[in-house]
C-alpha cells in the first residue's frame, strides 16, 4: 500500500476513531461508575516535550521514551538501532554509523534537533552522518515528534532526538553507595565486539559516575550476501559529578567523549562499488566528540523557582587522510552554549499552572581544510560562523471540570523569540535574521480512559552556513568522451558547489490532532492498555533543499578539445511551498506474563508547485513487540516484527513531467530475543538475540543499499556494590 493511498484513508479515520473510541465506553463504564480507584502501572515521562516532566499520554502531541532496560534488552549497536521502531523516525544514509542521519516526520539535517545531555549536537555532513553515540552511555532517549521551535528554536521544525546519558542514580540498587559495573558483547553481522567499565557511587551530598568503553567492528554482511567495507575502532568515555551544595542549590559537571577510527569511503554513506579506483578509494577517518557540560539547579521552597542553569562546549571533527596520495582533509565544527529557565507554579481560578521562562544562547563555529587544494579550504565545507539568541514563554494550564464539564483539560500555549546570524569568509556580508514561533496546544479527558488532544505549531530553521556559502568541487565523474590510454582511465571533470547567500529560513504551520485510549483490567487483573494515534499536517514554506543539478556541457561532447567541460552544479535553494503529512500510532498492552507493543507510521510529502513527492520519506511501517514474562525462570522471550509497504517517489523528468524516480519493495523483518537475569547470581544479566531471522534481503533508505543480514548477538553484564 503506498503512503498516499493511506493517506487518503486516514484523513477520513479521524471521525471513524473517535466513534471507535466512544464504544470503548462500555469497556469501562461500569469501573468507572462504581468510584473505584484502582494501582496503575508506571507511566512513561517525557522531560523535553515541554522542559517540565509530563506523563506521555497527557502530553498533547507525541513523544516516545526509549529506557535503559529497552536499550540493554537489544544491545544496540549505534543510535539508530535504539531508535528504529519509533513511528515517523527513519536513517538515512545506509548500515555504517558514520553515514547515518535521521529524520522526523519527512525533516531531516538541519530541521532535527540533537541534544546530548541538554547540549546542542551541531555536526552536519552531507555524507559523514550527523552525531557520534555509543548506546551503551545512553541512559534514556526521548524523541519529540513534530515542530518544538517555540521551546528550542532554529532546528526542531522536524522534531528533537534528546539522549541523557545514565548516572549514579540509574545504576544504584536500594541501600548502596557505591557499585561497579562490567559489560560486554558481540554480534556476528560485522563481527563487532564491545565491553565496558563503569564505577559509580554516592557519598553525602557527591554522586559520581566513570565509564570507559572500546568497540570494534569489521565488514557489515548485508542481505544481498555482498560484504559492506567498514572497519570501525571506538573508544568511548564518560564522568559525571553531582553535588548538593545546599538543600536548594545542587551542581553538575560531566565529560564525554566518543573517538571512532574507520577505514571506509570518503562517502560514508556509499555502498556499490563503481568499478573506479579512485572513486572506491577508502580513506582512514578519524572522528571525534568532545562534550563538557556544567549545570546549577536552584529550588528552594518556593513554588515559584525551579531554576536550571546550563552551560557546555561541544567540539566535533572528521579527519579523513587518504594513504595513496596522502591528501588529508577535516571538518570542524565547535559549538558553545548556554541556556537558563525558571519555572514557576501556582494555582490561578481553580487551575494549576506552570509558568516557564526561558531562553538560549549558543554559536557554531566551522572549519574546513584541505592539504591538497591551493589556499587550504576544503570545498564544500566553508570557514564560518553562526550565532543564535532566543527566549521563550510557555504556560501550562491543568483545569479540573473546565465549563462544568467532566474529566481535566491541559492547556499548554508557547512562543519564543530568536535572532540568528552567520558568517564566513567567502562572503563579507552577515545573514541575519529574526523569528517568532508561537504554539498552543490542548489536551481534554472526559474519562480516565480517553484523552483527545490537539496542537497548532509554527517552527522555522535558518539556513546554515554550509548551504548558504557552499563552493568547491562536490564530485567527479568520467568525462563522457575523453580517455587517457596512458593511464589507463576517463579524464574526470567536476560538478560544482555554488553558494547561495540569498537563502530563505524556512518555515513552518504544523497542525496536530487524535486521541489516545487508557484501560486497566482490561483482559485481566492488573494489566493495562494504552494507546495514542494522531494526524498532522505541515505547511513548508521556503524549504531548503540541496539540488544536484547533473548534466554535462554540449562542449564535453565537441571535438577536436572536448573541453571546456563540467558536470553540472550543486546548490542551496527554497522550494517555496511543501505540505508533509502523516499518521503515527503507538499502542502498548502490559500484563503480568504478557506485553505487546505496535506502532505505525506514513509520512507524505509533496512540492504543491510541481507534485513532485520532497522530504525523506518512508514507505508505511508497522513494527511489532510481543513477549512472555517467565520469573519462575527470571527470564524474558521476545519478537519483534517490522513490516514496511512498497514505496515509490515521484519527481519530474527532463521535460517536466512526473515520473516514478525511486521505487523499492515492501519487506518484512523478524527478530528474536531473550532476556535471562538468574536470582541464583545476583547482579549478572544475560542478553541474547538474532536479528533478520530469515535473512530478508530488503532496503530501507534507498536503492542499491540493502540492510544488514542475519545477526546472533549477545551481551553479559555483571553488577555488584555495596
Amino acid at each position: 500500500m503506498s503512503s498516499k493511498s493511506a493517506c487518503r484513508g486516514v484523513i477520513r479515520c479521524p471521525a471513524l476513531l473517535v466513534s471507535f473510541a466512544a464504544l470503548s465506553a462500555g469497556l469501562a463504564g461500569a469501573e468507572e461508575d462504581n468510584g473505584a480507584e484502582k494501582e496503575r502501572r508506571e507511566d512513561p515521562v517525557t522531560v523535553y516535550a515541554t522542559t517540565n516532566p509530563i506523563p506521555v499520554f497527557d502530553y498533547p502531541g507525541q513523544v516516545s521514551v526509549i529506557s535503559r532496560d529497552d536499550i540493554e534488552t537489544f544491545a544496540p549497536s549505534a543510535p539508530s538501532d535504539m531508535l528504529r521502531d519509533v513511528p515517523g523516525v527513519d536513517f538515512a544514509g545506509g548500515p555504517r554509523r558514520t553515514g547515518e542521519a535521521p529524520s522526523i516526520r519527512g525533516l531531516s539535517g538541519e530541521n532535527i534537533l540533537i541534544l546530548l545531555d541538554g547540549a546542542r549536537q551541531s555536526f552536519i555532513s552531507a555524507h559523514d552522518g550527523r552525531f557520534f553515540l555509543d548506546p551503551e552511555l545512553v541512559g534514556t532517549a526521548e524523541v519529540v515528534r513534530g515542530p518544538a521551535s517555540a521551546l528550542y528554536g532554529s532546528g526542531a521544525v522536524g522534531g528533537v532526538l534528546a539522549f541523557e546519558t545514565v548516572d549514579a542514580e540509574d545504576l544504584l540498587r536500594d541501600g548502596e553507595s557505591w557499585g561497579a559495573r562490567v559489560r560486554g558483547g558481540y554480534q556476528s553481522v560485522n563481527e563487532e565486539s564491545f565491553a565496558t567499565l563503569t564505577g559509580f557511587g554516592r557519598q553525602g551530598g557527591l554522586d559520581a559516575l566513570a565509564s570507559f568503553g572500546l568497540r570494534h567492528s569489521g565488514d557489515i554482511t548485508l542481505g544481498s550476501g555482498a560484504e559492506l567495507p567498514s572497519d570501525d575502532e571506538i573508544g568511548t568515555g564518560l564522568i559525571k559529578l553531582g553535588y548538593e551544595i545546599s538543600d536548594a542549590l545542587s551542581a553538575e559537571l560531566s565529560w564525554q567523549r566518543f573517538a571512532n577510527s574507520a577505514v571506509e569511503p570518503n562517502n560514508g554513506q556509499g555502498t556499490l562499488g563503481t568499478g573506479d579506483d579512485l572513486l572506491d578509494r577508502d580513506v582512514e577517518k578519524d572522528i571525534e566528540t568532545e562534550t563538557w557540560r556544567a549545570g546549577l539547579n536552584f529550588d528552594p521552597a518556593s513554588d515559584l523557582i525551579e531554576s536550571q542553569l546550563t552551560v557546555y562546549r561541544s567540539d566535533s571533527g572528521v579527519d579523513e587522510l587518504d594513504p595513496t596520495t596522502s591528501r588529508l582533509t577535516v571538518r570542524e565544527i565547535e559549538t558553545r552554549g548556554l541556556s537558563l529557565r525558571n519555572a514557576a507554579r501556582f494555582d490561578l481560578a481553580g487551575a494549576s499552572m506552570t509558568l516557564t521562562l526561558g531562553g538560549d544562547w549558543y554559536e557554531d563555529e566551522q572549519t574546513g581544510t584541505d592539504s591538497t587544494s591551493t589556499d587550504g579550504e576544503r570545498a564544500g565545507v566553508p570557514d564560518g560562523r553562526s550565532e543564535f539568541m532566543g527566549v521563550f514563554v510557555q504556560l501550562e494550564g491543568e483545569l479540573d471540570r473546565p465549563l462544568g464539564l467532566p474529566g481535566r483539560l491541559i492547556l499548554i500555549p508557547a512562543a519564543r523569540y530568536d535572532e540568528f546570524e552567520s558568517e564566513a569568509s567567502l562572503d563579507a556580508d552577515a545573514s541575519r535574521d529574526d523569528e517568532i514561533s508561537p504554539r498552543f496546544a490542548a489536551s481534554y479527558a472526559p474519562r480516565d480512559w480517553l484523552r483527545i488532544f490537539g496542537s497548532y505549531s509554527e517552527g522555522f530553521r535558518a539556513p546554515s552556513i554550509n548551504e548558504l556559502y557552499l563552493d568547491g568541487v562536490h564530485f567527479p565523474v568520467p568525462h563522457p568522451t575523453l580517455f587517457d590510454p596512458q593511464a589507463g582511465e576517463f579524464v574526470f571533470v567536476n560538478n560544482n558547489f555554488v553558494p547561495n547567500p540569498n537563502l530563505e529560513p524556512e518555515t513552518s504551520a504544523t497542525v496536530e490532532f487524535g486521541f489516545g485510549l487508557d484501560f486497566d483490567d482490561l483482559l485481566t487483573d492488573g494489566d493495562r492498555f494504552q494507546g495514542k494515534l494522531s494526524y498532522y499536517e505541515s505547511e513548508v514554506e521556503d524549504l531548503i533543499d540541496l539540488r544536484v543539478n547533473f548534466g554535462f556541457d554540449p562542449t564535453c561532447f565537441a571535438p577536436p578539445a572536448f573541453f571546456p567541460c563540467s558536470a553540472g552544479t550543486t546548490d542551496s535553494a527554497n522550494v517555496d511551498n511543501a505540505e508533509l503529512e502523516g499518521v503515527e500510532a503507538e499502542f502498548a498492552y502490559d500484563a503480568e506474563r504478557f506485553y505487546a507493543r505496535a506502532n505505525f507510521g506514513s509520512i507524505e510529502g509533496t512540492n504543491t508547485a510541481t507534485g513532485a513527492d520532497v522530504g525523506a520519506l518512508t514507505p508505511d511501517r508497522w513494527a511489532f513487540d510481543l513477549g512472555i514474562r517467565l520469573p519462575e525462570r527470571d527470564a524474558r522471550l521476545g519478537a519483534r516484527i517490522q513490516l514496511a509497504g512498497d514505496f515509490e517517489r515521484r519527481g519530474l523528468d527532463e521535460n517536466g513531467a512526473l515520473t516514478v524516480v525511486e521505487s523499492r519493495d515492501g519487506y518484512s523483518v523478524l527478530d528474536l530475543y531473550a532476556s535471562w537475569q538468574p536470582g541464583m547470581a545476583e547482579g549478572l544479566r544475560l542478553d541474547l538475540g538474532v536479528d533478520n531471522v530469515f535473512e530478508e534481503d530488503y532496503e530501507r533508505v534507498f536503492e542499491g543499499v540493502s540492510e544488514p543480514g542475519r545477526n546472533f548477538r549477545i551481551a553479559a553484564s555483571w553488577q555488584f556494590g555495596g
